[in-house]
């Protein structure tokens, strides 16, 4: 094992993306990095996902701008493995960032007026993805501009050292503050390099704070610092971390992965590695990365002619080319790391195609008519039922790059943030919104059920062509129902697990023996026994609860 635990990406004020920065640890031989950009925990979902994809273990982290205010010196404190909505965090973050930005648009405008014919806009161009603008990203347009030929040159130290024109800083977070935010998220706060800020005498007040670590191994620590932070860990019972702190052609020109954390780091960050076990947290970040991968795919073909397959000669039943290779690729993911799992798909491309203590129930496409005639409205829904019980669910809107997923009896997710009900959600069926199709009318009429007796309880009716969507818009309070007639477990077996996660509730009922069903959801228990009453659906037999 070999880790970088201190990297910064273009979401900061580094280089490289995220992408770019896996690329290059899996060249350097990393098994494990963390992403530590400066005071924002922007992106580390998708770095989370990506690593997974890619074989290396992400750490989230963040390096928050701190200061010793009794010292007047600075003190950032890295942080890591911390719950990824990060809400004390952002909350003490947030300003910094808005000030930075605020600093860096003022030392332009300065420039701008001493003369330098530099553009704000290709500055802000630069910015992009961190949305901040850094010292670097103005260099960088000075370069361009002929000014100096590398950033950190001797104009930079005119310019924003001592008593240059754009030498004003902005004002950092107290670090006692930081390490807090770090702890209340859940996370591992740890002193970063303490040779560079001198910031030792900190470490005694840091500790009644919560900090765990202190970063050993750095460029900025000399062999001196380095002997000192070892007796300071050993005093308070400190783990060490350390990394490259890496940021491309912005930084020192180091590396990554040239300078590496102690393998003690490693196994404190590595939960799952000391359990020797897939959690559920790991099975579920594994679901959305390999989702996420296949929802790449169909963005980049989305512009293509459809080669039009039909299920039973019914032209209301399509099948692409995509929902084959989808269901293929998913399966061939998911058998690689699970090879003793079996399978429950629509297209039926795995032979194990039963239920075993663990059983993966996927569709491909769900909403292929929306797909194809539409470009939008369509997901791939992922569901792991453990002894044929519900058990991770992620459905992903892929055109509108929504992820949704839940684990059993614990809380749901949108794009890797925790939600909850809203507390004033309590709905009643003379307001909601039921989504049910045409085709749902028709066929309930033969089985003597008439959907249109409840016109006049309720508000309206749509119907968005994807029974995992309309789900999870039920979880999110967007629609408070979902009627459909002939679904399928793949369908809806992903949705109902974040919709259940949200509060809300699902049943289906089985007619004839050909494992359809009429699926009945809904965001409150009253709606769905108003629905099942007015419309005579519980006169269906075997009945089931999601």
């Amino acid at each position: 094992m070999k880790a970088d635990f201190h990297i910064h990406t273009d979401i900061s004020d580094g280089c490289s993306s995220i992408e770019e920065i896996l690329n290059m640890a899996r060249e350097s031989g990393l098994t494990h990095v963390a992403i530590t950009n400066h005071d924002t925990v922007e992106g580390l979902g998708k770095a989370v996902d990506l690593g997974i994809r890619e074989g290396i273990k992400v750490i989230p982290g963040i390096e928050i701008s701190g200061f010793d205010f009794q010292k007047n010196k600075k003190a950032h404190i890295l942080g890591f493995n911390f719950d990824l909505q990060g809400k004390n965090i952002k909350k003490l973050c947030n300003p910094i960032l808005e000030r930075r930005n605020a600093n860096s648009i003022s030392q332009i405008s300065t420039l701008i007026d001493a003369g330098y014919k530099i553009s704000i806009k290709n500055i802000i161009g630069r910015a992009r993805n961190s949305r901040v603008i850094y010292k670097q990203h103005i260099m960088e347009e000075l370069i361009e501009r002929g000014y100096t030929d590398e950033i950190y040159s001797d104009l930079y130290r005119k310019l924003f050292k001592g008593k240059g024109i754009c030498s004003r800083d902005i004002i950092y977070v107290d670090a006692v503050d930081a390490v807090r935010a770090i702890k209340s998220d859940g996370g591992t706060a740890v002193l970063a390099h303490p040779g560079q800020f001198d910031s030792y005498d900190m470490i005694d007040k840091l500790c009644r704070a919560g900090l765990d670590g202190l970063e050993l191994n750095h460029e900025a620590n000399s062999s001196e610092d380095m002997e000192k932070i070892k007796r300071y860990s050993k005093k308070y019972d400190l783990i060490l971390t350390g990394g490259s702190d890496f940021h491309g052609k912005y930084g020192s020109g180091i590396k990554l992965g040239s300078i590496t954390s102690p393998k003690e780091a490693i196994y404190s960050f590595d939960k799952d590695i000391k359990k020797g076990e897939n959690g559920p947290e790991e099975i579920e970040n594994f679901i959305k990365s390999i989702v996420r991968e296949a929802g790449d795919f169909v963005k980049n073909s989305v512009s293509d002619n459809f080669n039009l397959k039909l299920k039973n000669n019914d032209c209301r039943d399509l099948v692409t080319k995509y929902d084959l290779k989808i269901e293929k690729f998913l399966v061939k993911k998911i058998a690689e790391k699970y090879p003793d799992h079996s399978f429950i798909t629509e297209e039926k491309t795995s032979e194990k195609q039963f239920f075993s203590e663990y059983t993966w129930i996927i569709d491909p496409i769900d909403g292929t008519t929306n797909f194809v005639s539409f470009h939008e409205n369509f997901s791939i829904s992922v569901a792991l039922y453990r002894n044929k019980k519900p058990f991770i669910g992620v459905v992903y809107d892929v055109m509108k790059d929504i992820m949704y997923s839940a684990i059993s009896g614990r809380e749901a997710a949108l794009n890797g943030k925790i939600i909850t009900k809203k507390a004033d959600r309590n709905p009643v069926l003379q307001d909601s919104v039921i989504d049910f199709s045409l085709n749902t009318i028709t066929f309930l009429k033969n089985k003597k059920i008439d959907l249109t007796k409840i016109n006049d309880s309720i508000r309206g009716h749509r119907a968005f062509g994807s029974a995992s969507l309309s789900i999870c818009k039920i979880a999110m309070g967007e629609l408070q129902g979902y009627i459909s007639a002939k679904l399928r477990i793949w369908d809806f077996a992903a949705a109902a697990i974040f919709l259940k996660a949200l509060g809300g509730c699902c049943q289906y009922f089985s007619y004839g023996n050909n494992n359809k069903f009429v699926f009945i959801a809904a965001e409150s228990k009253p709606i769905e026994d108003e629905l099942l009453s007015k419309t005579n659906i519980k006169n269906l037999r075997s009945v089931k609860s999601c």
